[in-house]
Protein backbone atom coordinates (compact mmCIF):
# COMPACT_ATOMS: atom_id res chain seq x y z
CA UNK A 1 0.00 0.00 0.00
CA UNK A 2 1.44 3.55 -0.97
CA UNK A 3 1.83 6.29 1.89
CA UNK A 4 -0.78 8.99 1.76
CA UNK A 5 0.60 12.57 1.04
CA UNK A 6 -2.91 14.05 2.48
CA UNK A 7 -3.21 13.02 6.09
CA UNK A 8 -6.06 15.91 6.60
CA UNK A 9 -10.04 14.64 6.99
CA UNK A 10 -12.71 15.97 4.62
CA UNK A 11 -13.09 19.47 6.95
CA UNK A 12 -9.25 20.70 5.65
CA UNK A 13 -8.59 23.10 3.88
CA UNK A 14 -6.94 21.40 1.37
CA UNK A 15 -7.21 21.80 -2.59
CA UNK A 16 -6.53 19.16 -5.35
CA UNK A 17 -5.62 21.38 -8.64
CA UNK A 18 -5.10 19.52 -11.65
CA UNK A 19 -1.95 20.61 -13.49
CA UNK A 20 0.08 19.10 -16.49
CA UNK A 21 3.63 17.61 -14.99
CA UNK A 22 7.04 19.54 -16.75
CA UNK A 23 9.00 16.07 -16.16
CA UNK A 24 8.46 13.21 -13.65
CA UNK A 25 7.31 14.05 -10.48
CA UNK A 26 7.30 11.99 -7.32
CA UNK A 27 3.92 12.28 -5.04
CA UNK A 28 5.18 14.22 -1.64
CA UNK A 29 7.37 16.54 -3.93
CA UNK A 30 7.55 20.06 -3.42
CA UNK A 31 6.09 21.82 -6.96
CA UNK A 32 6.10 25.36 -8.25
CA UNK A 33 4.72 26.63 -11.50
CA UNK A 34 7.13 26.30 -14.40
CA UNK A 35 7.49 29.73 -16.01
CA UNK A 36 9.17 29.39 -19.15
CA UNK A 37 8.80 27.16 -21.97
CA UNK A 38 5.15 25.49 -21.43
CA UNK A 39 4.07 27.97 -19.08
CA UNK A 40 1.56 27.18 -16.66
CA UNK A 41 2.74 23.55 -16.29
CA UNK A 42 4.18 22.21 -12.72
CA UNK A 43 7.52 20.87 -12.37
CA UNK A 44 9.73 20.04 -9.07
CA UNK A 45 10.79 22.86 -6.84
CA UNK A 46 13.63 24.52 -8.45
CA UNK A 47 16.64 25.08 -6.03
CA UNK A 48 16.12 27.45 -3.49
CA UNK A 49 12.42 28.14 -4.76
CA UNK A 50 10.23 30.52 -2.83
CA UNK A 51 7.20 30.35 -5.58
CA UNK A 52 6.23 26.76 -4.47
CA UNK A 53 2.43 26.51 -5.29
CA UNK A 54 1.93 22.78 -2.96
CA UNK A 55 2.93 19.37 -2.66
CA UNK A 56 2.30 16.60 -5.74
CA UNK A 57 -0.38 14.21 -4.28
CA UNK A 58 0.65 11.42 -6.67
CA UNK A 59 3.20 10.63 -9.00
CA UNK A 60 3.27 12.37 -12.62
CA UNK A 61 4.94 11.26 -15.71
CA UNK A 62 6.59 13.93 -17.52
CA UNK A 63 3.98 15.68 -19.96
CA UNK A 64 1.13 13.86 -17.77
CA UNK A 65 -1.38 14.75 -15.23
CA UNK A 66 -0.43 16.14 -11.91
CA UNK A 67 -2.56 16.68 -9.27
CA UNK A 68 -1.35 18.93 -6.69
CA UNK A 69 -2.14 19.96 -3.08
CA UNK A 70 -2.60 23.17 -2.01
CA UNK A 71 -4.18 25.29 1.17
CA UNK A 72 -2.87 26.76 4.21
CA UNK A 73 -2.05 24.18 7.14
CA UNK A 74 -2.57 21.13 5.48
CA UNK A 75 -1.56 18.50 6.96
CA UNK A 76 0.96 16.41 4.28
CA UNK A 77 3.50 13.79 3.94
CA UNK A 78 6.25 15.94 2.01
CA UNK A 79 9.96 14.42 1.02
CA UNK A 80 12.99 16.06 3.28
CA UNK A 81 16.43 15.88 3.28
CA UNK A 82 18.83 15.53 6.59
CA UNK A 83 17.47 15.54 10.34
CA UNK A 84 14.49 16.93 11.21
CA UNK A 85 13.20 17.76 14.66
CA UNK A 86 9.48 18.73 15.27
CA UNK A 87 8.79 22.42 14.62
CA UNK A 88 11.63 22.81 12.26
CA UNK A 89 10.82 25.27 9.21
CA UNK A 90 11.18 23.38 6.04
CA UNK A 91 12.61 25.36 2.88
CA UNK A 92 13.84 24.63 -0.85
CA UNK A 93 17.15 23.30 -1.10
CA UNK A 94 19.74 23.46 -3.94
CA UNK A 95 18.35 19.66 -4.95
CA UNK A 96 14.63 20.63 -4.82
CA UNK A 97 14.08 19.53 -1.89
CA UNK A 98 12.13 20.17 1.34
CA UNK A 99 15.22 20.77 4.02
CA UNK A 100 14.12 21.60 7.37
CA UNK A 101 16.37 24.41 9.11
CA UNK A 102 15.04 25.19 12.24
CA UNK A 103 13.73 27.56 13.77
CA UNK A 104 15.88 30.26 13.15
CA UNK A 105 14.19 34.20 13.17
CA UNK A 106 16.15 34.58 9.59
CA UNK A 107 14.08 32.15 7.78
CA UNK A 108 10.80 33.08 8.64
CA UNK A 109 12.09 36.42 8.39
CA UNK A 110 13.10 35.84 4.57
CA UNK A 111 9.93 34.35 3.59
CA UNK A 112 11.38 30.96 2.24
CA UNK A 113 9.70 28.41 4.65
CA UNK A 114 7.16 26.45 3.18
CA UNK A 115 6.05 23.77 5.72
CA UNK A 116 6.91 23.38 9.40
CA UNK A 117 7.79 20.04 10.36
CA UNK A 118 5.60 17.65 13.29
CA UNK A 119 7.50 14.99 13.38
CA UNK A 120 11.22 14.10 13.45
CA UNK A 121 13.37 12.29 10.84
CA UNK A 122 17.24 11.64 11.99
CA UNK A 123 18.82 11.47 8.54
CA UNK A 124 18.58 11.00 5.34
CA UNK A 125 15.29 11.52 2.56
CA UNK A 126 11.77 10.66 3.53
CA UNK A 127 8.99 11.67 3.89
CA UNK A 128 7.90 13.68 6.78
CA UNK A 129 4.86 14.86 8.27
CA UNK A 130 4.51 18.59 7.78
CA UNK A 131 2.11 21.37 7.67
CA UNK A 132 2.34 23.07 4.71
CA UNK A 133 2.13 26.85 5.30
CA UNK A 134 1.88 28.62 1.42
Amino acid sequence: MATEILLNDGGAPARILPFTANGAISGGEVVEIELSGTAGDVQQAAAASVVTCGVALTDAADNGPANIISGHGVILNIYCTGAVAVGDLGVVDAAGVLTCTGTAATVAAAGTDVAIALETQASGLGLVKCMWLR
